[in-house]
């Protein structure tokens, strides 16, 4: 008899073994926050989050893995500027 493969002694499928996307769209959201930072940098985490709007929508393979990616990575340029704009004002 054949496991269901939401059984847990089942083995997981190759996209959940291997986060590539997941990867691939935080190395998108970084790089295109890079391009921006020196100028402009106020405005850095809209770019990322555009990555993660377009990937969305687009109908690629493991599209949502990218998205969230992207998404990781614009939270990331948020925080960091919620740290540095203070040091920027109080220095």
């Amino acid at each position: 008899m054949a496991t269901p493969s939401h059984a847990p002694d089942s083995k997981p499928d190759i996209e959940e073994q291997h986060p590539l996307a997941l990867l691939i769209g935080l190395f998108l959201g970084f790089a295109s926050v890079i391009l921006t930072f020196g100028f402009l940098w106020p405005l850095a985490p809209l770019f990322p989050a555009v990555v993660a709007g377009a990937s969305a929508v687009l109908p690629f393979k493991n599209h949502w893995h990218v998205a969230r990616g992207a998404i990781y990575a614009c939270l990331g340029v948020v925080a960091f500027e919620a740290v540095f704009v203070p040091i920027l004002l109080l220095s």
